[in-house]
């Protein structure tokens, strides 16, 4: 019987790589903010066009062409332009009124806070929240056809905090030995205003000028409601230390 001979064993083919796929689908141009994601540079691109030429006319297509992606690409994202302003005006306005809520049982034995204190509080979270609104959104939803639109939700929030510093303030006057109802009416509503109109105040300087401006007004606040001078420091310092905690026990996206 003749020998079996083996047969040669074949070459070893060597492993092509396998170059994982990526997730989404390809971009029009290159990122114009590498640091963020999609999603947010989408936001970041339709707060920026909303707040400079209107929400009407800004269309889908010019959001995506900002951020460099195809349009169909959004759509992966948001299924329409509603649906992403509505991402950008959540958490505007609510956490302040959330904190506002918060501040009636935050007292002693799970009471209100003292009104001076609360209302000073209520202020630095506010303030706090609009120098720290990256996209600028509070500007945003304050335009004339955002206002037409049905986001009724956020327009909601907006009464109630407003309603929160008005009823601070008439609490922080009648400590103060101040009837209220002796007032003008559109008195009770400057302390809401004093603390909104930091807004056009965003560009001002640097951080530092900012951040003291925003002190200024926390204290404005309360010498607009009768809180004597010697006392303001202390107020400002306890609500200070309330608007911290909440902010740790509640942290904001």
């Amino acid at each position: 019987m003749p020998e079996q001979v083996d047969a040669p064993a074949a070459a070893a083919v060597p492993a092509v790589p396998v170059t994982p796929r990526r997730r989404g689908r390809p971009r029009s141009g290159p990122r114009a903010n590498p640091g963020l994601s999609t999603r947010d540079e989408i936001l970041a691109a339709a707060a920026s066009l909303f707040s400079s030429q209107g929400y009407t006319d800004t269309t889908t297509r010019q959001i995506a062409d900002r951020v460099g992606i195809k349009q169909a690409s959004l759509y992966y994202h948001f299924a329409d332009k509603s649906q992403i302003l509505r991402s950008l005006l959540k958490g505007t306005v609510a956490p302040s009124v959330q904190f506002a809520d918060w501040l009636g049982t935050a007292g002693p034995d799970g009471g209100p806070v003292d009104p001076a204190v609360a209302l000073a509080g209520l202020a630095r979270y506010d303030l706090d929240g609009l120098l720290r609104d990256r996209w600028n959104l509070h500007v945003v939803y304050r335009l004339l056809d955002i206002a037409e639109t049905e986001f009724a939700e956020t327009r909601e929030s907006q009464v109630a905090l407003r309603a929160h510093y008005r009823a601070l303030s008439v609490a922080v006057l009648r400590t103060q030995g101040v009837d209220p109802e002796a007032l003008p009416d559109a008195d009770l509503e400057l302390v809401f205003g004093l603390v909104e109109g930091i807004i056009s105040q965003r560009q001002w300087g640097d951080d530092g000028t900012r951040a003291a401006y925003a002190d200024a007004v926390v204290r404005g606040c309360l010498r607009l409601v009768h809180v004597p001078e010697p006392q303001i420091a202390a107020a400002v310092a306890a609500g200070t230390d309330l608007a911290a905690t909440f902010r740790a026990q509640h942290p904001q996206d």
